[in-house]
């Protein structure tokens, strides 16, 4: 059973819209920050996934987009033969779904 501080109150959840896109933006964030531990160039597919999460925290990317964003990213990964790429391509991919669901901001590990 889903934990109802992550679904969204529309659903019968916790989670206000408030709260929702401050999730969204902490796990955007927290993907931009580890991203700059690439050492080479960094997949223009991650960058877009991180642009369509952005404008999802004010509401302006359709959940389905958000979705293929997401799935996007975890294919960056899936390319990947590199541990930290993957793991960040990964972050990413959390970050994007956070939209479609709060749950997956749980995904993100953010030490600042």
């Amino acid at each position: 059973m889903r934990d109802k501080r992550f679904v969204a109150e529309h659903r019968g959840g916790l989670l206000t819209k408030d709260n929702h896109q401050k999730l969204m933006k902490w796990a955007r964030v927290c993907s931009e920050h580890v991203m700059t531990l690439i050492d080479k160039d960094v997949d223009n597919r991650l960058r877009d996934a991180l642009c369509v999460a952005k404008e999802g925290e004010n509401g302006n990317v359709p959940v389905g987009e958000a979705m293929k964003a997401s799935i996007t990213a975890h294919t960056v990964a899936k390319e990947s033969k590199d541990l930290s790429s993957i793991a960040i391509a990964r972050s990413v991919g959390h970050a994007v779904a956070t939209a479609h669901m709060a749950d997956h901001s749980l995904g993100q590990h953010c030490m600042h």
